[in-house]
């Protein structure tokens, strides 16, 4: 499971990497993340989202 997750992570664009890296492996809050990288916070939690929802469907296929 763990070479998976490094594979559905690394199948991600950097902009998504970078934000599930600095708040799941790093735990910086939204704040902290929009600040370091100078975006909106509402950004950072739509491309949060939308990476989970890649890795997800990476890991189980997409959904029907």
């Amino acid at each position: 499971m763990r070479i998976d997750l490094v594979n559905a992570l690394e199948s991600l664009p950097a902009h998504y990497l970078n934000v599930v890296l600095l708040r799941d492996f790093e735990e910086l809050t939204i704040a902290e993340i929009a600040e370091r990288l100078n975006e909106p916070a509402g950004a950072i939690k739509s491309r949060l989202h939308r990476a989970r929802t890649l890795v997800r469907e990476y890991l189980l296929g997409p959904e029907d």
